[in-house]
């Protein structure tokens, strides 16, 4: 599966698990920044309308994403955040993924 079908997918799947609640989907990394390897996962967060309970959204995701995991053979590793506390800059991680991030 190449990238870009890989992240069709993902979207896909995350369109028909979240609806309207889904808010936009962010790849970041070093898939992003074009420097992935063999062994390097797929980062990406999950922008959501709120409130985000981290552990519930996480097994959600973790879920619905494994066919695809299994298929690609790519480690996914998403992170299911608050849509408003990502575009306010909440916590770094936040920031460093808007400002290398790739919306998908």
């Amino acid at each position: 599966m190449n990238p870009e079908e890989l992240y069709q997918r993902i979207k896909s799947t995350l369109v028909a698990l979240y609806g309207e609640r889904l808010k936009g989907v962010v790849l970041y990394g070093s898939m992003a920044r074009g420097n992935a390897t063999a062994d390097s996962d797929v980062d990406f967060m999950v922008l959501l309308k709120g409130p985000v309970r981290y552990g519930v959204e996480l097994d959600r995701l973790l879920e619905a994403l494994y066919p695809i995991e299994k298929e690609s053979g790519m480690a996914l590793s998403p992170v299911p955040v608050d849509a408003e506390d990502f575009r306010a800059g909440r916590f770094a991680l936040f920031r460093h993924a808007a400002r290398e991030g790739i919306a998908l």
